[in-house]
């Protein structure tokens, strides 16, 4: 019985290991002429998700939605996503804005996590226009350490 406990225990930190990379979660701005730009780095999301980046604006309130999508199905690891967007065309002033993180629970059901408000003052005036786009991220480099699936499975994207 004691045996079984052990390698129950050892299968489990080997596998909770291998499922998650370790992200190092971060979000800046750069505001300019009308323009606020989002960098959302190391942010964690499933290894084979899409993330859909969905921007609302209402006067000065903006939402930032961040939510992960499937072609097929979950894999059963975790992975580090860098997540951009970009919103021009706004009037001078002072914004705040919320970016929350979608997570798909199965079916049309998400749960939602607020990352930050942020409170951001905009000069200037640019073009009306939204950009967003995502980049798995992964490291690349060789160490003695094995390679999670995480890492494998962004490899091959």
């Amino acid at each position: 019985m004691r045996n079984t406990f052990a390698v129950l225990v050892i299968a489990a930190a080997l596998f909770s290991t291998a499922a998650a990379q370790e992200c190092a979660e971060e979000v800046t701005f750069d505001v300019y002429d009308g323009t606020i730009a989002l960098y959302h780095s190391q942010t964690r999301f499933n290894c084979c998700a899409w993330i859909d980046v969905e921007v609302a604006q209402e006067g000065y309130y903006i939402e930032i939605v961040e939510r992960e999508r499937f072609e097929t199905s979950p894999c059963y690891c975790l992975c580090c996503f860098d997540v951009a967007a970009t919103i021009g065309g706004l009037d001078p002033g002072g914004y705040t804005v919320d970016i929350w993180k979608g997570y798909w629970v199965g079916g049309e059901i998400w749960t939602y996590e607020l990352v930050g408000t942020w409170m951001l003052e905009v000069e200037g005036n640019s073009e009306q226009s939204i950009e967003s786009y995502y980049i798995p991220c992964v490291e690349a480099g060789a160490d003695d350490l094995p390679s999670s699936w995480g890492t494998i499975k962004g490899l091959y994207r």
